[in-house]
């Protein structure tokens, strides 16, 4: 349903605790799956996609409880059952990690999931998982996939639009025969995110080696089940953190590390570059700012989920503005970048769209209020959410959407205002 977004008149003074990792959480529920013994994730995300990854691990066999902020999941040693029928609606991280737990399997699955999950990458993930001999339907959703083992080897793997392919083999890497090498065909995008992978397999267990620039070996060995802490989530805390470029003030963000391997822990220096003063301590980061925004040109490839908050401030920017190596989040949640331009272009600021980005006009432009077209996307209703500060009477077609990575996101959204 539609929501009117709050707005404010004076500097913010705020202070929120972050959510946790959605990156993370995935990461960390199939390297619990895959491990021997009961694994017990503290302070998980608790959200639709990653919902969704905890039902699927169930439907390829493994057991999992939930007892509030604790998510236990009882591993299968690396040898997942199989046998699944499995439904993932729009997750489409759920997409590609479950599909390579599931080529593990001894039985072969099933999966499919919403008209956009349908339409989203998966092709590069599914040759990959064959060349090994993994068995796998093609052609996208709905695949079958699992039922033959296969023992792992070396794999070349395509990068240009997504950086999950490769997180998805490394996941299942350790229970292989022989280990995996993969290799990722530039260009590469988001490979932050391979690393958030490691450091989620490291503490399962699992090393991994980087011998050389796009290139990580995973040795054959098992995963270790543990308890593992979620971190705070630096990609839903990004439109808070940009708030106060648009209305002065500062706010402090808490439970959150600033040192994070997460691809969005980028974004305070980003800021720096705007303008804004960062602090920074153990588990905080600080923005403060005098609600302007310069004119900037951002190459934003390595860290794609900050693009709609950037496009945000990108329509009070004082000059021509422009933001480029993003051509893949074309194939996100929505086509993010006509997404972006629809909605700035209805809010009054011109917008040029060429083939990997984004370029603002002039800035000397009158700005109106308008009803958002989200597509269902998350991170465009969340965007929008950091622009009505600053200009009062914009709504946004469906709530309900935010509820994909961060349920409690209105109700933090508000608390920043008092």
């Amino acid at each position: 349903m539609p929501r009117l977004l709050p707005s404010t008149d004076r500097p913010l003074a705020a202070r929120i605790v972050a959510p946790p990792s959605k990156s993370v959480t995935h990461r960390a529920l199939v390297a619990g799956a895959l491990a021997a013994g009961q694994s017990e994730i503290v302070g998980p995300l608790d959200a639709r996609d990653t919902r969704e990854t905890l039902a699927g691990l169930e439907a390829l066999g493994m057991r999992a409880s939930v007892d509030g902020d604790r998510w236990k999941i009882r591993g299968c040693a690396g040898n997942p059952p199989g046998g699944g029928r499995i439904d993932l609606e729009e997750s489409g991280t759920s997409l590609r990690l479950l599909t390579a737990v599931a080529a593990l399997g001894a039985k072969f699955s099933r999966i499919d999931g919403a008209a956009r999950l349908r339409e989203r990458p998966l092709v590069e993930l599914t040759d990959a998982l064959e060349s090994l001999g993994a068995p796998v339907t093609q052609g996208g959703l709905p695949l079958t996939v699992g039922g033959t083992p296969f023992s792992g080897g070396e794999v070349c793997v395509a990068g240009s639009r997504s950086s999950q392919f490769a997180s998805a083999l490394m996941l299942i890497g350790p229970c292989l025969e022989s280990g995996l090498t993969i290799r990722i065909e530039p260009p590469a995008i988001s490979l932050p995110y391979v690393e958030v992978t490691r450091a989620v397999m490291r503490e399962f267990g699992a090393e991994t080696s980087h011998p050389e620039s796009l290139t990580w070996r995973i040795p054959a060995g098992r995963y270790s089940a543990t308890a593992f802490r979620v971190e705070g989530d630096h990609s839903s805390m990004s439109c808070f953190m940009a708030a106060p470029l648009l209305t002065g003030g500062s706010i402090r963000i808490e439970q959150i590390d600033p040192a994070s391997a997460q691809a969005d822990a980028c974004f305070p220096d980003i800021l720096e570059s705007l303008g804004a003063r960062v602090e920074t301590g153990k588990e905080w980061i600080e923005i403060q700012a005098d609600g302007t925004v310069p004119e900037f040109d951002l190459s934003m490839g390595h860290a794609p989920d900050l693009v709609p908050t950037v496009a945000a401030l990108g329509l009070f920017s004082k000059g021509r503005s422009v933001i480029r190596g993003v051509e893949h989040l074309r194939y996100k949640e929505s086509n993010r970048i006509e997404q972006l331009a629809v909605n700035l272009r209805r809010l009054g600021r011109a917008v040029e769209i060429f083939d990997d980005g984004l370029e603002f006009g002039e800035a000397d432009v009158f700005l109106r209020p308008a009803q958002i077209e989200t597509a269902g996307d998350h991170r465009i209703a969340m965007a929008f959410a950091l622009v009505a500060l600053r200009l009062t009477g914009i709504s946004v077609d469906h709530e309900n959407c935010v509820a994909k990575s961060y349920p409690g996101f209105w109700n933090d959204w508000e608390s920043i205002r008092r």
